[in-house]
């Protein structure tokens, strides 16, 4: 599943993404290297660690420091062990994270979230794209980079190789390199400590508008959203027609469809009822001007919202 604008229109004052360097070194590896999976790093990758050979590892970030990774006069550099942090798409990330943190449920392939649930839901996505969430660095898409599609770094999933041995590989392999305040700001984020790092952030490019209208689409392009008991009437629609509903865009008319009055509408339905059914000595224009008095309390209506 793909999330997100498919133009990529966001930069400050450059042509691509504030991320990202436009011109990397190709001489040296750098903290936060974007390293994708090239021939030679998949034969290392099979000697020594073959787990992360699986296709849901992407690529890998450099987490070793800039200054460790300098090849002086030509020698090797000065870390005996260049570490790389596993990278997995931003569409599987955001699956797991809705899932585990219970934003949703599974039904039928789909995942519903209740519309409670929805303004935390948008803090985490929020905190991704800050990159101010624990554990996780976030790349955004850049196609001018040939980097299609947003990635999430896992910084807890780390694999050492040998510098000696694989640096040349490590290096042949890179594919993006960070701009200058973002290497700093994994650097913190590695020390758990990114909060003193001011970087460039979505405000800069956008309106707040824009990166709501942005953040919502994530939410909106993978979970179903509704209240308790929309979400109720579609998994009762799915186990009945599951066949007749069978992508996303079926299931999200069909819930926008459903109409769920409020209690407020409940109540004035009831009340305009035992009205209509009472005593036929009240001249039904006074059971209507009763009725009006009644909808015009707004007490009334905001004890019952």
């Amino acid at each position: 599943m793909s999330l997100g604008n498919e133009k990529n229109g966001y930069s400050i004052g450059k042509s691509i993404h504030f991320t990202y360097k436009q011109d990397m070194d190709r001489e040296f590896l750098c903290q936060g290297d974007i390293l994708e999976i090239t021939d030679g790093l998949r034969a290392v990758l099979g000697e020594v660690h073959p787990y992360f050979l699986h296709k849901h590892y992407r690529y890998f970030m450099v987490l070793s420091q800039s200054c460790d990774l300098v090849r002086r006069d030509g020698k090797t550099c000065k870390t005996p062990y260049i570490t790389l942090a596993a990278v997995r798409s931003y569409s599987s990330f955001l699956k797991k994270m809705l899932i585990s943190g219970k934003f949703v449920e599974e039904a039928s392939g789909f995942l519903l979230m209740d519309e409670k649930r929805k303004e935390r839901a948008y803090q985490l996505i929020e905190r991704v794209y800050n990159n101010t969430e624990p554990e996780y660095f976030f790349l955004y898409k850049e196609d001018a980079l040939e980097f299609p599609e947003s990635m999430v770094a896992y910084l807890k999933v780390s694999i050492a190789l040998k510098s000696k041995e694989h640096y040349e590989k490590c290096l042949s392999a890179k594919k993006l390199e960070l701009a200058d305040e973002f290497k700093a700001k994994l650097g913190w984020l590695v020390g758990n400590m990114y909060s003193r790092v001011g970087t460039a952030d979505w405000e800069g490019v956008m309106t707040v508008r824009e990166k709501q209208e942005m953040l919502n689409n994530d939410l909106n392009s993978m979970c179903i959203i509704g209240s308790k008991e929309q979400l109720n009437q579609l998994k009762k629609e799915l186990e009945e027609k599951k066949e007749q509903m069978s992508s996303h865009k079926d299931a999200a008319t069909f819930i926008s469809d459903i109409i769920i009055k409020t209690k407020y509408e409940k109540a004035m339905d009831i009340i305009e009822e035992v009205l209509r059914t009472s005593s036929k000595k009240i001249p039904l224009e006074e059971k209507d001007r009763l009725l009006k008095a009644i909808k015009s309390r707004s007490a009334l209506k905001a004890l019952l919202s």
